[in-house]
Parts: structure tokens; sequence; C-alpha cells
């Protein structure tokens, strides 16, 4: 009887101590469903959880994304090491003094970061700062049991934006368009948040025969290509006494410093020798290479043919493009809103009434080299108005339009093909370097045929 007793006493207790973990569990704060907002717009939700032990911390971000992203392959990726580890996207590891946390954490498409938050009852908050210790980003959480957002409903209003909108129906008339909108309803129905959605399309989006198809996570519209933007997107640097070095690292932000710098350069009679530098340049708008082709053009280029799916077209057609109207320098906004009224404009670089650099020109390549800057290195290789040195371009030279999907979500869609005025399409294909050489090593070459006097 007594035995009876002390067991049905031993089960109360571990019952009742199991009833207050689990009471205890639920009520610690350790899941929330989180916003990271990294400015201008862009806000990701996602779902993070906190572990908290020995002064130590680690927030992370939802298990076996990997999986979800990129399928069976993922798991190939983390055997090889390029998988992140138990496919957790995001890690954020640190110390905790009482409330406030202070960390380190990588992030896809942003880099390493450094992290000072607070936790508390049922809430979650942080800012994600650069080397120099400034703010680029905040994190805000609540507590929730909620662990997947449902993007079901997403998935055919994406596939309507693009084939309503893409340049050329063509386009999506093979099985590589067919293979990715299979991919795209399967990651819809498995991804848990914005960061696999937003990396899952992308990531397949690269695998399509053209380029430009991006989704945005945006709250509101992007900044014009011309504001001022925290760090300076030309750097000038004078190699020796004849050679200036322009290092351009957009054609986004950069046309008010190009407008400023290069009549400077060319006004200056010992330059002999002018290096462009367009390495991990990924283009941006039009109106900042016009500022760039007005100083270092001397007559009148046709540089090539923006087509848009209101043209009905096979192939390059030349005398039918050479009808369509000259496309003048204009923001980008402005740019795509006549791509999608219109069957198209032809790009002239006109023959300024501007001085002009006349002296040698060398042009720096790689493979980050893309958009914008692809029919302008073309051109200038082409007329033998420049060098071009280093890899070939990227091969990424369409015209894309942002449309508003549903919310926050935003496709970048090629609305206009590209043609160059001899009929190249540079789309997928890039542009070979006169002079071959590794990235790196691309401007110590230049600097070694000026160096030796050769040209």
């Amino acid at each position: 009887m007594n035995h009876c007793k002390k067991m049905k006493s031993t089960i109360l207790n571990f019952a009742l101590i199991l009833l207050f973990n689990v009471s205890f569990a639920q009520n610690n704060p350790t899941h929330f469903k989180s916003d990271i907002d990294f400015g201008n717009g862009t806000v990701f939700s996602t779902f993070l959880d906190v572990t908290i032990g020995q002064d130590q911390f680690v927030i992370t971000s939802p298990k076996n994304a990997d999986v979800r992203v990129m399928g069976g392959k993922a798991k190939l990726g983390r055997i090889l090491g390029k998988s992140p580890k138990k496919g957790i996207i995001i890690t954020i590891k640190g110390q905790q003094k009482k409330d406030s946390l202070f960390g380190e954490t990588k992030i896809p498409m942003v880099g390493k970061l450094k992290f000072k938050g607070i936790v508390k009852n049922t809430t979650l908050s942080g800012e994600f700062l650069n080397g120099d210790g400034i703010s680029i980003g905040t994190l805000h959480g609540v507590n929730s049991s909620e662990d997947k957002i449902s993007y079901q409903n997403l998935y055919p209003l994406l596939m309507k934006t693009v084939q309503e909108n893409i340049y050329a129906k063509a386009a999506l008339q093979n099985k590589d368009w067919q293979k990715f909108e299979k991919q795209i309803k399967a990651l819809c129905n498995d991804a848990h948040d914005d960061i696999e959605l937003y990396l899952g399309f992308n990531i397949l989006a690269q695998k399509l025969p053209f380029t430009h198809l991006t989704l945005a996570i945006l709250q509101e519209a992007a900044g014009d290509e011309n504001a001022p933007g925290i760090q300076k997107s030309v750097v000038f640097e004078e190699k020796n006494s004849t050679t200036a070095y322009l290092q351009v690292k957009n054609f986004s932000t950069s046309g008010t410093e190009l407008e400023e710098i290069l009549p400077k350069i060319v006004a200056n009679p010992a330059y002999k020798n002018l290096i462009i530098d367009l390495r991990n340049n990924g283009g941006g708008g039009i109106s900042p290479a016009f500022a760039l082709a007005k100083y270092v053009t001397t007559e009148d280029l046709e540089v090539g043919y923006f087509l848009t799916n209101k043209l009905s077209y096979s192939g390059y057609q030349p005398e039918l493009f050479k009808t369509l109207p000259e496309l003048q320098p204009k923001g980008t906004k402005e740019f795509g809103d006549e791509l999608r009224r219109s069957p198209g404009v032809k790009l002239i670089f006109k023959k300024p009434a501007n001085p002009v650099f006349t002296g040698n020109l060398y042009v720096l390549e790689n493979g980050r080299t893309g958009s914008t800057c692809e029919p302008i290195v073309y051109l200038l290789k082409n007329r033998k108005k420049a060098t071009i040195i280093g890899e070939r371009s990227y091969g990424g030279m369409l015209a894309a339009s942002p449309f508003t999907v549903s919310g926050k979500y935003m496709l970048m869609v090629p609305i206009a093909d590209f043609y160059t005025y001899d009929g190249i399409r540079l789309d997928k294909v890039g542009v070979e370097p006169d002079i071959a050489v590794k990235s790196d090593d691309a401007l110590n070459k230049a600097l070694e045929i000026i160096n030796s006097g050769k040209k």
C-alpha cells in the first residue's frame, strides 16, 4: 500500500514538473516572427529562434532552408561545404548581458555584420552594423507560434506578371521556362519565409536563357538613380603624370559625379591616357551612360536597339529597327515607362558639343561587368575607340522594369530585348576583351602598356 502511495506521489511530482517545464517553454519568448529592415523599403519577414545559456546567445532562422530552396542538391552542397550548416541561412552569435545581446552574423547579399539587440518578455529587437559601426538595418520580432508564411497565392501572380510583360512571348516557349515554372510553384509551396523565397527565386532565375528576371521585396519605391548616396560611385586617381584613372562603380548613382569629374580630366592637357574601370559594375540607368559617352566619343555613334513585345519582328531587322524613335537621356523610371508603351527605341550617342577626351582610352572589365556597361564596352571595342582589358563581361543586357505583384513583392521583368548596331545580342553572351587577363591583373596590364609606350 505504501509502495503504491509512493509510486502515485512520484508520478504526480513528475507530471507537475513536466507540466511546469511545458508551461515555461510555452511562455519563454524563444520563437519570434520577425522583420529585418535594410532600409529603402527592403523588409524581409522571417522566423527566428533565440537560444540563451551561460551568457551566450544564438539566433537562427528556419532549419533546412537550403533544401526548400534548392531541393535534393542542397544535401550534396552540405557535404561539399557549400551550404550553411543544417541549412540555416541566418545565424547570429554572441554574448548576453542581462537583456542585451552583442554578436556577429553573416547575411547573404549583405555580408558580415555586427549585431546588438535586446530580448525581453515577448519582443526581440536589434540593429545590424557594418565594419565602420554604421547601422544598415534593424530587426523587430514578436513572440509567435507561427513558423511559415503562405506564398501559394503569390505563384500565379508571379507567372502572370512575367507572361504579360516579357519582351517577347517566344522567350517563354521552351523547356527551361517550363522547368522554372514548376520549380517556382514548388518554392511557393515550401518556402517558410521571405529570405527563402527571395533566394530561391533569384537563384533559379539565373538558369533561364535570359537575364534580368528578379524578385524584389520592397515596401516602397527605390529612389532616383541620381539621388545622393552614402558612398561615392566614381573614384578618380592620377596614376602618373600622364594617366588618369576613373573607377565607375555603377550606372545607377554615378551620373552627377561623372558630369563633375570628366570635364576636369578632359581639360587637363597632361592626361594622354584615361583608364575607365568598369570591373564589378553591374550596370544601372541609361542617363549616367550618356554622361560618360559625351566625354569619350567624338562623333555620332549608333549603339543599338531596345525592342519590346509591341514590335512584331523576327531576329535582327536593321531596316525596321532604324525606324524606331531615338532614345534621349532620362532617368531609369522614365526610360522604363517609355519602353512599356512603345515598340522600342534606338540608342545613339550624338556628337557632343563639349570638349572630349582624345587620348588613349583603356576600359577594364570582368565577369561582373554587366547591363548598361556592355553596349558601351562593345561599341568602344568594335569602333576601335578603346582597348578593352580583363575578362569577358557578364552578358546581362536587357532592359528591365519593376512591377508590383502583391503587396511588397515586386518583379523586375525584362521588357526590352537589345541588339547592337551590327546585330549582336549581348544577353547571355557578353563582350570579350581585346587583351584577356585575370580581373585582378587588368589595371596593372593597362599601366604596363602605357609605361611601355605601346598602344
